[in-house]
């Protein structure tokens, strides 16, 4: 499970600036924010990133933080993921703290990178948090529907290498920043994620009370902002709802997930002519989002609406033609509508582009681990390896 940006209608990521008004003095600001934030407290009992004694003790008897770095990253891959060790699992399930997955010996890929991420500094190896850009994705829970973004850990080698580990097996992203999040971002994340899992459990104060911690410990965090206007509204707090979403969007004019939930939002208000505007607006630029008919063609496929499909997924690759996950699932789709000849054309198309079918994991480990060069951007970004060097 990726790290879950709550909306209330599908949306989908752009690359355009969108402007709403912004209609708070410094008076008024001060006071929703203090609204907002109102008895925001660190939960006990929850440090995500704490490794128990024993634990840690066990993890140093099994590796010797004396070892050379690469080996030392080796056998800490084994010893987490290898299944004749922990066997620890990626499953799209609840957030856990670091010693929370390891008893249970799975976790979604924000609980497996922390894991990693403390394992990993204890034995001495550079290890951090790494948002990444992946193709946006979507997951309906009853009314509402989840936007995913990832999350993997990275670090650099004393022989000049820069490494990352992936617990997501089909995520495609492209070449991910430099610079390292920050562990005070990574806790956001942590706590956006425990918020927007109590807002699906219809917990909308337990939601508060996380997505609280998230909002101060990253106040520039957009998803945490979008969150938090998605558990406001569904408090009934719809003034704090529409603060929410509107500093979401002060931190990103790209937000389209708070865009699309401020409007919905006035509707329900009866606020109908800033819904209007405000709607208008997302749909001139989903319409120009490849992945937004992407989403619809999906959905479409799912209802056995192959012809509806077809034409959408063709819109997509006119918009953006060099995405291969758009080729498979028109390939899927020619299939369905019993079209060889086509299906072989875009399977052909996706491995050109470099999108064969994801390769399964290797039985032993739950993850991805792709090593390149830390000191140059030239040169290609050496493979996946799903086997320990």
């Amino acid at each position: 499970m990726r790290i879950w940006l709550l909306i209330l209608a599908c949306a989908a990521m752009t690359s355009c600036t969108l402007g709403v008004q912004y209609p708070y003095s410094k008076v008024a600001e001060q006071r929703l924010l203090d609204q907002v934030l109102a008895g925001a407290l660190v939960p006990d009992g929850e440090d995500m990133m704490y490794l128990t004694p024993a634990f840690e003790s066990q993890l140093h008897q099994r590796i010797d933080p004396s070892w050379p770095a690469p080996r030392r990253l080796a056998e800490l891959r084994k010893f987490l993921f290898a299944d004749d060790e922990l066997d620890i699992r990626y499953h799209n399930g609840v957030t856990r703290t670091a010693m929370e997955t390891y008893a249970a010996r799975s976790g979604n890929c924000l609980s497996l990178t922390n894991l990693f991420v403390v394992t990993a500094r204890s034995l001495g190896i550079n290890a951090n948090f790494q948002q990444v850009d992946i193709r946006p994705t979507w997951g309906q829970k009853g009314s509402l529907t989840i936007r995913y973004e990832h999350v993997v850990a990275a670090g650099h080698l004393p022989n000049g290498l820069r490494y990352v580990v992936d617990f997501l097996p089909d995520a495609v992203f492209a070449e991910f920043d430099v610079a390292p999040s920050a562990d005070r971002d990574a806790l956001s994340m942590y706590y956006s994620n425990k918020g927007a899992e109590q807002l699906l459990k219809g917990d909308q104060m337990g939601a508060i009370h996380y997505l609280q911690q998230a909002v101060r410990l990253s106040p520039d965090s957009s998803s945490a902002w979008t969150n938090m206007g998605a558990a406001q509204r569904r408090a009934g707090n719809l003034e704090l709802a529409e603060f929410s979403y509107l500093q979401a969007l002060q931190r990103s004019q790209q937000n389209l997930s708070a865009l699309n939930n401020l409007a919905a939002l006035y509707d329900a208000q009866g606020r109908v002519r800033d819904a209007e505007k405000i709607a208008k607006r997302v749909e001139r630029y989903r319409r120009r989002n490849p992945y937004y008919h992407f989403l619809l063609a999906n959905l479409f496929f799912d209802a056995g609406q192959f012809i509806e499909a077809e034409l959408l997924l063709h819109e997509a690759i006119r918009l953006k033609g060099d995405d291969p996950s758009f080729y498979r699932a028109l390939a899927l789709t020619y299939a369905e509508l019993g079209d060889e000849r086509q299906e072989r054309r875009m399977r052909q198309r996706a491995n050109r582009l470099g999108g064969s079918d994801p390769v399964t994991l290797d039985p032993g480990l739950s993850h991805r681990f792709r090593v390149d060069r830390s000191d140059t951007n030239e040169g290609a970004i050496a493979r996946f390896q799903n086997r320990s060097q």
